[in-house]
This record gives structure tokens, C-alpha cells and sequence, in this order.
């Protein structure tokens, strides 16, 4: 099995509990307008929010089309006559940046991984959520850095992306550096897109292996101690043996 020296990991789904982050955003958003927050209004916007992301990874459309669609699509499908999609925006990115919600693994994977791995976060989040959301999670204590697609102007899985990534890295040999994510369309297609190796995050096993894009799969972050060039005696479910 090869050995690795370098992580670049995707944050949303990955470290933190993305779906916990946007339900807190949402039902603030819409109780500080006044507006009713239910089920169905969080079904129908994650729904939205997630199939326009996707338009976003293909270069389909811009960040701030999304930034407003989604709120002018909800407000089609939840919230007729309702005539403040910007200002929705504007409060969602708010609420979402106070959002910093760990997975339940995450903090310990982060510390025992971070003294093996070089870390880099990769990301196509807001700067101004993801920057206030990796602060004031304490995250910053385990990476080395982070690439944010919003202040690059090029994004995941974009080989252009991975390009002006891989300049910035210490490790210079491609061979030693694998990509960890939730995402097939983003953080597999885009590592594939890079000539890296990949790593999916898959903890309820969706996707059926083996799979083009995926080198591994992993139900913990702690198994990535396992692929580590500097960790020995290590068992597969992710534990120190010795």
C-alpha cells in the first residue's frame, strides 16, 4: 500500500456536519424575516441549494447566481408574494459563517492526523463563511493552509484549482499528496483531474466500489492513519496498535 505525506481535504461533509451548519442557518434566516421554518421549506432548499452547487462545480453559473437563486427559487416554491431574496441572502451567508459544527470525529482525527499529515483545506465555500467558520472552529491549529475556490477564482474539481494548489504545497511530488472528500463530482473527479490519488469519505457506503474516481474509501478520517508515510503498526479500523 502506498504511503502518503500530504492531505487535502475537503471541509463541508468531510469535517464538519455541513446539513446540522445549513439547517441553523436556514431556520435563523427564515424566523429573523418572519418567515415560517418547517420541514418543508428545509427539504426544498437543500434540494435547490445542492442541485445549483452542482451547476457551480460544472462552471454553469456564477457564485453569486447561486448566492441568490436559491433563495429566489425557495421563495418561488415556499413563500409566493415574498419579495426579498437578496436580503435573504445576505442573512443566510451571516448565519451560516456562525455555524462551525464539528462531525462527531472530527476533532480527534484532525489533532492525530495533523502530527503525520502535512493538511490543506480545499473548499468552493463563501470566503466569508469559511474563513469565520475555520476560525472560530480552532481548525486552523491542524492545517498548514487553505484554498478557498471564492478567493482563487477557479473551483473544485477544476484542474485549474488543483494546479494553483499544488504550486502552494510543500510536498512537490504528486505521488505523496491524496485527496480526501465527500464528493465524487468535486473532490474524486477533481483530484482525477489533477493526476492525484483519492480518498472518498463515505461512512454509509453510497457509492459502490470499486469506482473509477476513488483510490480508497473510508468510513472514519482516523483510517487515513493508515496511508501515512510516517505512522507505523497501525490496525485498518483507524487505531494505534503499537
Amino acid at each position: 500500500m502506498k504511503t502518503y505525506t500530504t492531505l487535502l481535504m475537503d471541509a463541508d461533509d468531510t469535517i464538519f456536519d455541513f446539513p446540522q451548519c445549513e439547517f441553523n442557518a436556514l431556520r435563523a434566516t427564515l424566523e429573523n424575516f418572519g418567515l415560517p421554518f418547517n420541514q418543508t421549506a428545509y427539504d426544498r432548499f437543500t434540494h435547490i441549494n445542492a442541485a445549483l452547487w452542482k451547476l457551480f462545480e460544472k462552471n454553469q453559473i456564477t457564485r453569486s447566481e447561486l448566492r441568490l437563486k436559491r433563495f429566489s427559487e425557495l421563495i418561488e416554491q415556499c413563500f409566493a408574494g415574498y419579495d426579498h431574496a437578496e436580503a435573504l441572502a445576505d442573512e443566510y451567508v451571516r448565519c451560516l459563517a456562525e455555524q462551525a459544527i464539528f462531525l462527531p470525529e472530527a476533532p480527534e482525527a484532525l489533532r492525530r492526523l495533523s502530527a503525520v499529515y502535512d493538511i490543506y483545506i480545499i473548499t468552493n465555500g463563501l470566503k466569508t463563511v469559511q474563513r469565520k467558520r475555520f476560525e472560530e472552529s480552532g481548525l486552523y491549529a491542524y492545517i498548514k493552509d487553505c484554498f478557498i475556490s471564492d478567493e482563487m477564482g477557479v473551483q473544485k474539481p477544476m484542474k485549474a484549482y488543483f494546479d494553483r494548489v499544488l504550486a502552494q504545497l510543500t510536498e512537490k511530488d504528486p505521488k505523496n499528496i491524496l485527496v480526501v472528500g465527500d464528493s465524487l463530482t468535486s473532490d474524486m473527479q477533481g483530484g482525477k483531474n489533477a493526476g492525484l490519488d483519492t480518498c472518498l469519505y463515505d461512512p454509509h457506503h453510497k457509492v459502490t466500489l470499486p469506482h473509477p474516481l476513488c483510490t480508497y474509501r473510508i468510513d472514519r478520517l482516523l483510517q487515513l492513519l493508515n496511508l501515512s508515510a510516517k505512522q507505523k503498526g497501525v490496525e485498518e479500523n483507524g487505531r494505534i496498535s503499537g
